[in-house]
C-alpha cells in the first residue's frame, strides 16, 4: 500500500514511541499539590505507582525491546522544588541519570515540563491565575533547561491545558476543586504565559530543540445534527484547542495531539439536571470503561481537521485500557486500526511525524486511581511485576514493518 511505504521510506525520521507520566509512574511524591490533597481524602493516592524513580531501568528495558525510537516522559515541578525557591539537587541528578540510561540506549528523549501538577506550596500560598506563579515556572525552566537540555530531544511544556482548566475550575472534579469562570479564564492565560516564557527561555540555549504542547483533541459531534448542536460542538472545539492552538502558533514547532476517544453532545434543555453546561450534555459516560472502547475512525478525522494548522503532528497520546491478563485482543484490534486510520490521513498529505501509544505500562490514572489499565504492559499492584501483553508485541511488529 502507498501508505505503508511511505511510513518505511521515512523509517529513519518518524517516530515510533511509548508515554508515561511522572506523577502517573514515579511513586512517592510528598511534595507536590496532588499528595496534599491526597492525605485529605480528596483524591486517590499514588503511593508508590510503579516505583519508577527506582525501577526506571526496567522500563527501559521494555523500551529496548519494544523497538521504539522515542519515549516521552515529564518532570514532576513538585519534586523538583521541593519548598518554594528550594530545589532538590538529588532528585534533579536522578532525573539525569533516567535520561541518560534513555539516551544510551539511542531512544530520544521528549520531554514534559507539566503535567498537571504543582509544588504544594504553589496552592497553599498563591493563585494559579497569579504573575508570581508564572515566575516560578520561568525559574523552574530555567533550572531543567540548564540542568537537563543537553539530553532533550524535543520539549512538551504543558500537557492537555484545557482539560485541567475545565476539570479543575469549571466542573470542580479535580484539584483545587473550583468552579469560577472567572478564575478559570486567568489560569488559562497563565497557561499560556507558561508556554510562551518556555520557548523562549529554552530556545535561546537549545535553538535546535523543536517544542510545543500537548492537546487533547477527541473526535466531537452532534447527537442529532440540529442547530444548537452543531454550534455548540463548534464552540466547544474552540475553547477546548482551537483558541489556544491559535494563542500559541507562533510559539509552537509542531502540533502535540492526544486522541482516544469520540464523543456527542446532546441538547437536553436547561431545567434537565442531566442537561450539563448550559443544557448541553456529553453522550459518553466517563466512569465507565466502556467508554474508552473503539474509536480509531475518529483519529482520521481529528488529523485533517488539524491539518489546516500547516504543522507536522505528533500524536502524543493514543491508547485504550483493558481488562486484566496479557491477552488483550480489544487492545490489539484497537492498535491495529488506530495506525490504519492514522496512515490514511498520511496518504492524504497529513503531515504526522510520530505516534506515541499510552502507555508504556498501566500506571495512576489521576481521579480514577488505578482502575483503568492502559499498558502494553500490565502491572502487578502487589509486587510491581512487570508483565508483557500481547499487544506489545504487535506493537513491536508495527514498528520493525512486520504487520
Amino acid at each position: 500500500m502507498k501508505d505503508q511505504k511511505k511510513i518505511r521510506k521515512n523509517k529513519k525520521d518518524f517516530l515510533w514511541g511509548v508515554t508515561q507520566v511522572g506523577q502517573q509512574v514515579e511513586g512517592n511524591c510528598t511534595t507536590n499539590n496532588w499528595d496534599t490533597w491526597a492525605r485529605r481524602s480528596l483524591v486517590p493516592r499514588c503511593d508508590l505507582a510503579n516505583d519508577y524513580w527506582n525501577r526506571f531501568k526496567e522500563d527501559h528495558d521494555l523500551l529496548e525491546e519494544l523497538g521504539v525510537r522515542a519515549y516521552r516522559l515529564s518532570i514532576d515541578w513538585g519534586r523538583v522544588e521541593i519548598k518554594e525557591d528550594e530545589y532538590d539537587a538529588d532528585v534533579i541528578a536522578h532525573y539525569r541519570e533516567i535520561l541518560l540510561d534513555v539516551k544510551k540506549r539511542d531512544i530520544k528523549v521528549i520531554l514534559g515540563l507539566w503535567h498537571y501538577t504543582f509544588p504544594s506550596y504553589i496552592e497553599q500560598k498563591y493563585k494559579l491565575q497569579s504573575k508570581i506563579v508564572r515566575e516560578k515556572f520561568k525559574n523552574f525552566v530555567k533550572i531543567i533547561r540548564d540542568e537537563l537540555g543537553d539530553l532533550v530531544d524535543m520539549v512538551i511544556v504543558l500537557n492537555e491545558p484545557m482539560v485541567f482548566v475545565g476539570t479543575s475550575f469549571l466542573l470542580a472534579q479535580r484539584p483545587p476543586f473550583r468552579k469560577n469562570p472567572l478564575i478559570a479564564l486567568g489560569v488559562i492565560n497563565n497557561l499560556i504565559a507558561f508556554h510562551k516564557d518556555a520557548y523562549k527561555l529554552w530556545k535561546q540555549k537549545y535553538p535546535k530543540t523543536k517544542i510545543s504542547s500537548a492537546h487533547l483533541w477527541n473526535d466531537l459531534g452532534s447527537k442529532n445534527n440540529n442547530f444548537l448542536e452543531n454550534v455548540a460542538v463548534k464552540i466547544s472545539k474552540i475553547f477546548r484547542v482551537s483558541y489556544f492552538l491559535w494563542r500559541l502558533n507562533s510559539t509552537s514547532d509542531f502540533i502535540g495531539l492526544n486522541y482516544y476517544t469520540s464523543d456527542k453532545l446532546e441538547f437536553c434543555g436547561f431545567r434537565k439536571k442531566e442537561g450539563g453546561i448550559l443544557g448541553f450534555r456529553s453522550t459518553a459516560n466517563w466512569p465507565d470503561p466502556e467508554v474508552w472502547r473503539d474509536f480509531p475512525p475518529g483519529l482520521y478525522r481529528v488529523l485533517v481537521q488539524v491539518k489546516k494548522y500547516k504543522k507536522p503532528i505528533y500524536i502524543l497520546e493514543n491508547g485504550k485500557p483493558t481488562d486484566l491478563g496479557k491477552k488483550d485482543i480489544a487492545r490489539i484490534e484497537f492498535l491495529r486500526k488506530s495506525v490504519f486510520f492514522m496512515k490514511k490521513a498520511m496518504s492524504e498529505g497529513v503531515d504526522v511525524r510520530g505516534y506515541f501509544h499510552y502507555a508504556l505500562a498501566d500506571a495512576f490514572e489521576w481521579t480514577s486511581g488505578y482502575d483503568f489499565r492502559f499498558g502494553l504492559v500490565e502491572i502487578n499492584r502487589k509486587n510491581l511485576k512487570r508483565t508483557k501483553r500481547d499487544s506489545f508485541f504487535v506493537y513491536k511488529d508495527i514498528i520493525r514493518g512486520d504487520e
